[in-house]
């Protein structure tokens, strides 16, 4: 915080200065980053700091005349420990500033219910699916002040994106415990991400009614759909049922108003539960069935970068635009004052990857808890810093995950797999 000039004039100055982070899925992934683009180079969290405050007293007989600031004296303290088996606490650390912003014009899960595979680098031990709970029924919360509508982005339209450093945020309609949130619950969530700036929201699947309840309050606030179809350890033959349910929800509107792009599968060639061949003959026919009940807008899948550059001759092909799951902090070499770098420079990446097609940087984050994986260090403040960092590099082209903590999942190694939720941190 900048301290504002000091100007006294013949009479008394008193001079004072202080210092002031899907449902049910079968299986829970761990993540391992291979791309070691930089440095190791650990975050020096800012320094807490007081002053000693001196009032000075004089007396002018004539001109008023211009005082400079004391200069300021500070201490600094730290107390922090990182091991790699523990979680790593910053003590007195001040936070940084929340991010805000205005929103931005846009330019723009299977029923046997997985979750998605999140910023996963290697294959996991399948999670134990708990029971469906009864559906939920909350009070819908005091309707907030909507924001003004934007124009919903056609399936014919112009670039996707945000034109400005704020474009999505991923969501899945689950509880804590990994059952399905209410209607009204989905609806405030979705009423949040609205009001905090977000243009467009992306969804994994097609179970607890997620399409249905997350597209139609998001229709409320003119925010723009990506939807998935999700590819879990079960195959593609389980998956393929949602193709069905995307295009009678979509006849059941009228319209592919609002939808900006498909998604078929997330990791799943990186995780094995199909090969590079079979997903994109799965693409193709996904594709072919969207395009014949009136969507014509992108279609594509994503991986990690290093998988779609490994069978790019295969997937690029039949994807519309080049996507890729971009999380730094997997990388191990990348602390969080590098994220958004990384970010920007995996995009440039992934768009030789795929020459000609636009490139989209579809789950990003960084954890709020955890172990240290080498210059990567969860934490609150690192969160906020990375976070701030990849928007500001890539926001306009990157869907932050996730809105809020998974709390349903495994904490998986390193023990950050729950620990996402960046929603709090845009206002």
């Amino acid at each position: 915080m900048r301290a504002p000039p000091y100007i006294a004039a013949s009479a008394l100055l008193g001079l004072s200065l202080a210092n002031s982070v899907h449902r049910h899925g079968h299986e829970e992934l761990f993540h391992k980053r291979h791309n070691a683009l930089f440095e190791r180079n650990k975050l020096e969290p800012p320094q807490n700091s007081t002053c000693g405050c001196t009032t000075y007293w004089k007396t002018f007989y004539g001109e008023p005349t211009l005082i400079q600031p004391l200069e300021q004296n500070t201490t600094t303290t730290r107390a922090s420990t990182v091991v790699q088996t523990s979680i790593h606490h910053i003590t007195n650390a001040p936070e940084a500033p929340t991010i805000t912003s205005s929103p931005a014009p846009i330019n723009s899960t299977p029923t046997d219910a997985p979750k998605p595979a999140t910023s996963v680098q290697a294959p996991s031990p399948k999670v134990a699916e708990p029971a469906p709970p009864a559906q939920e029924s909350s009070p819908a919360a005091a309707p907030a002040k909507k924001p003004a509508n934007k124009p919903l982005t056609s399936h014919t339209s112009s670039p996707i994106g945000a034109s400005g450093s704020q474009w999505c945020m991923t969501y899945s309609p689950y509880t804590s415990a990994g059952g399905c949130k209410s209607s009204s619950d989905v609806t405030t969530d979705v009423t949040s991400i609205a009001q905090k700036g977000f243009s467009s929201i992306r969804i994994y699947s097609t179970d607890c009614n997620g399409l249905s309840a997350v597209a139609s309050a998001a229709s409320s606030y003119s925010i723009n759909l990506i939807l998935g179809v999700y590819i879990s350890a079960s195959g593609i033959s389980a998956a393929r049922p949602q193709i069905q349910e995307i295009i009678s929800w979509a006849n059941n509107n009228g319209h592919w108003q609002g939808v900006e792009m498909i998604v078929v599968g997330n990791e799943a060639v990186f995780n094995n539960f199909c090969t590079a061949e079979e997903l994109a003959s799965f693409v193709s026919e996904a594709k072919t069935a969207f395009q014949a009940a009136g969507y014509t807008g992108p279609i594509t899948t994503t991986e990690t970068i290093e998988t779609l550059t490994e069978h790019k001759a295969t997937l690029c092909p039949v994807s519309d635009v080049a996507a890729a799951n971009i999380h730094p902090f997997f990388n191990g070499q990348i602390s969080a004052s590098q994220a958004g770098e990384f970010v920007a420079s995996q995009l440039t990446l992934l768009e030789s990857v795929c020459p000609g097609k636009a490139a989209y940087n579809l789950e990003t984050g960084w954890p709020s808890k955890g172990s240290a994986h080498g210059a990567a260090i969860p934490g609150s403040w690192e969160q906020r810093v990375a976070i701030e960092g990849i928007r500001n590099a890539a926001g306009g082209k990157s869907a932050f995950f996730s809105f809020v903590d998974d709390e349903w999942k495994e904490e998986g190694e390193w023990g950050v797999e729950r620990n996402f939720g960046c929603g709090q941190l845009f206002g």
